[in-house]
């Protein structure tokens, strides 16, 4: 992927910097389709609240793949 989408792949939020959901959002994997994209904080897995906006159900479709921290996360 040359360039990761800033929309939310579960509710579709945008998540690109200046929004109030960049700060939170975090790389994550679709284990259905294998699509990378970003979850916003509201649709990572194990969040209880909103993400300043609304909430959404989780549906455990998405793994998280960012390291606490901050470190890398291949290319």
């Amino acid at each position: 992927m040359d360039r990761m989408d800033d929309a939310c792949l579960q509710c579709g939020r945008s998540t690109r910097p200046g929004t109030r959901l960049f700060s939170s959002r975090k790389r994550a994997v679709d284990k259905e389709t294998g699509a990378e994209g970003v979850l916003c904080h509201a649709c990572q897995p194990g969040t209880a609240g909103p993400g300043g906006e609304n909430q959404v159900p989780l549906s455990g479709r998405y793994v998280v793949i960012d390291f606490p921290g901050g470190g890398p996360v291949g290319v």
